[in-house]
């Protein structure tokens, strides 16, 4: 390699200089033998993580660590710099990897950096480990866990965040009783359920991939409304199938024209009024029929584009995922945008991804559905089917991709609240967006007031509520031609200037968006 490809670590194209004596003593040798640099935007654009690349990334680097000296870069000045003391050279992804024949990749971060000092141990020449144990200053259990520096490091969950707080519940016996009903119920009623769904799901399949979608009385009119906004937009929903919960919705699945499935036995578990709020117990049990449905789909060897019924269609989802540009992956989840520490690696929404199935993905669900009793003590399935990605890389090698919330094609109620510029572009149609997921709400009032005051509402207000029997034809009575726009708050983002409505937010949130 020419000199000019190994800078220091300030990338001022100074060539580097190696040392006299080796960066690792002989105690350390037998597993570290080179540190090289390379810039982290480089390795995520060679190397396909599958994690939201965080910004700024172009502006720093990732530390690549050789094991042995065979692994280390073919160009002898190059590893001569990283073997020898002296400042760390920096070279390309490429050049960097050549030599490596397996590489592991760790992420790291401090969950906490103003409060925690974290320490890394990197533990070499010991039986081989594909998990992280993670030690923490900790006093208490649980919810009443507390940092403490005076205390010694014990084990700690992953999901500890950096105050001392676990926010993985362990299930308890209730939760296991709920869990054994309907693995009951399924496992009862399994071959049944399978020809009637594989007999419906043959008819409407298109390249092999059906759109999944889950409802309960509660968010009917989220269900009648994307369907309404996608017909208005001129899209084609034959291949869309819906899992009701209650005959209510299933009546209203059915009056817009949706295929569905109804199993009354596999839902009971579910109220058919919406969530309160986001977390609470009838949203874990909602989350716990998305695992369900999404399995059994999935088994039969169909494609899925799984959504909730708080979303619109700008483009048709399928030609990103479909396209051979996109081929590479097991699944593709929306990026949900938040970085808690129970959330980690991926930040994974799960009310919006795309699963090829194969053998890896089925194992992936079978394994989900399977956990229902941490579902429901933890009352929602998405940190948990974080966790069985990441496992399940490690494990199987399940190729998982996070459409970065840096990005504009799939929008949620992240940029909603936290991406005033994008939004801004957005009510401007300055972006390629192709669905927008109104997540990130308290409950479903504020969502529906955001999606109206955005132009994302298209159902009448006659007909909210309403039964299908009550109904001749929802289609026609129910939907409207063009958006149903109606301001509620000034300070959040909407289509038309909202100035004389009341701000939802305090302070400088509370401030006009317009």
């Amino acid at each position: 390699m020419v000199a000019e490809k190994c800078n220091t670590p300030d990338n001022n194209n100074t060539p580097v200089a190696a040392g006299s004596s080796k960066r690792f003593s002989r105690n350390l040798s037998h597993w570290a033998n080179g540190l090289i640099s390379v810039n982290r935007k480089d390795m995520f654009d060679t190397y396909d993580f599958g994690v939201p690349m965080n910004p700024g990334a172009e502006n720093k680097d990732i530390l690549m660590l050789y094991n042995e000296h065979r692994a280390l870069p073919t160009d002898r000045s190059l590893s001569r710099l990283a073997e020898y003391n002296g400042d760390i050279p920096q070279t390309t992804a490429k050049v960097a990897t050549e030599n490596c024949d397996t590489m592991s990749v760790v992420f790291i971060q401090n969950p906490d950096p103003r409060n925690n000092r974290q320490c890394i141990a990197l533990v070499g020449g010991q039986y081989q480990g594909y998990h992280v144990q993670r030690y923490q200053r900790l006093i208490g259990e649980g919810a009443q866990g507390k940092t403490d520096s005076s205390a010694p490091l014990r084990v700690t969950s992953r999901m500890t965040n950096g105050a001392g707080y676990d926010e993985f519940i362990l299930p308890k016996p209730n939760h296991l009783k709920m869990h054994q009903e309907i693995m009951r119920t399924y496992f009862h009623n399994l071959n049944k359920i399978r020809d009637e769904l594989d007999a419906i799901l043959k008819k409407i399949a298109v390249n092999n991939s059906v759109v999944v979608m889950t409802v309960n009385k509660g968010q009917s009119e989220l269900l009648i409304n994307f369907a309404c906004s996608a017909r208005a937009r001129g899209f084609n929903l034959d291949n869309v199938i819906v899992f009701p919960t209650d005959k209510f919705s299933k009546d209203i699945s059915e009056g817009l024209g949706l295929a569905s499935y109804y199993s009354p036995e596999l839902m009971s578990h579910v109220p058919e009024k919406e969530a309160a709020r986001y977390g609470d117990k009838t949203f874990g049990s909602i989350m716990m029929a998305k695992v369900l449905c999404v399995h059994l789909v999935n088994d039969l060897g169909y494609d899925i584009l799984f959504q909730d019924v708080d979303l619109i269609w700008y483009r048709n989802p399928f030609e990103y995922f479909n396209s051979d540009a996109h081929s590479d992956f097991d699944v593709y989840f929306q990026d949900d945008g938040n970085r808690q520490t129970r959330f980690a690696p991926y930040s994974a929404n799960s009310g919006f991804y795309f699963v090829r199935s194969n053998d890896r993905s089925k194992m992936l669900f079978r394994s989900l559905m399977y956990a229902g009793d941490v579902i429901f003590s933890c009352r929602s399935h998405q940190q948990i089917l974080i966790q069985f990605l990441a496992e399940h890389n490690s494990l199987s090698g399940l190729k998982v991709k996070v459409l970065s919330r840096e990005n504009d094609e799939f929008p949620s109620g992240y940029h909603y609240n936290m991406r005033k510029d994008f939004m801004k572009k957005l009510t401007k149609g300055e972006t390629n967006s192709y669905i927008f997921h109104m997540c990130w709400t308290l409950n479903k009032e504020d969502k529906l007031a955001y999606m109206r005051q955005m132009g994302m509402w298209y159902l009448k207000d006659e007909c909210i509520g309403k039964e299908a029997s009550s109904l001749e034809d929802i289609n026609t009575l129910c939907c409207a031609r063009e958006p149903i726009i109606k301001c509620f708050y000034r300070d959040k983002a909407s289509i038309i200037p909202c100035k004389d409505s009341p701000s939802k937010d305090k302070g400088q949130r509370g401030l006009s968006f317009w």
